[in-house]
């Protein structure tokens, strides 16, 4: 198994996960740098340059939540979810993804126009309005963890790998929402486990 990845893309919720499940695999680190893209087997693979990137055996995948989905299918043993058949198991998927998308449209509003786009190119007021949407989803975050360790209860699940990126992107950003205990306590519980350090380093 090969995971294309550059730092803090889409790839780090694969990475995350990866290491969470103890999967053996190898990772071709490539910088945020589409010239970097033409390495030695990645366009042979890849013609459009997207990022991340799964080569499992004949398998290949590039949706970071899909690629999550399936490492949990194949790899996961019941490991980082709940039982199917559980009442909790659809709250997980809601959350699964709600972490794409919903919290990734404002998180990328504000890093394309605070951080990526040609200075001559950013607007202030979609970085105002991108904090503004990421603000009123993180108190959706900070009720549910009002009684809870995690967002399925007090279970570590790949729900948590997924929202805990974007607000990984939040805080790299600026934009980490203030004034939410709960939602800090939760993120620095994410930050504290080796596997989050090394898929963010």
């Amino acid at each position: 198994m090969k995971l294309y990845h550059y730092s803090k893309s889409r790839s780090a919720r694969v990475l995350w996960l990866l290491e969470e499940l103890g999967i053996d695999y190898q990772c071709e680190d490539l910088p945020f740098d589409r010239n970097a893209f033409h390495s030695v087997d990645y366009l042979e693979l890849e013609s459009y340059g997207r990022l991340p990137m799964l080569v499992d055996d004949a398998v290949t995948m590039h949706q970071s939540v899909a690629i999550v989905q399936y490492l949990l299918n194949r790899y996961g043993d019941g490991r980082l979810e709940p039982v199917r058949s559980s009442v909790d198991y659809g709250r997980f998927l809601e959350w699964l993804h709600f972490g794409e998308s919903t919290m990734m449209g404002p998180v990328s509003q504000v890093i394309e126009h605070s951080m990526l786009l040609p200075e001559s190119e950013r607007r202030a007021p979609v970085v105002a309005r991108g904090k503004r949407a990421l603000g009123f989803f993180a108190k959706r975050i900070e009720n549910e963890l009002e009684h809870q360790t995690y967002l399925i209860d007090d279970d570590f699940t790949a729900a948590d790998i997924v929202v805990g990126y974007g607000l990984f992107l939040a805080e790299y950003c600026g934009a980490f929402p203030a004034d939410l205990p709960c939602l800090q306590a939760y993120y620095d519980r994410l930050k504290s486990r080796p596997a989050f350090r090394t898929a963010t380093r």
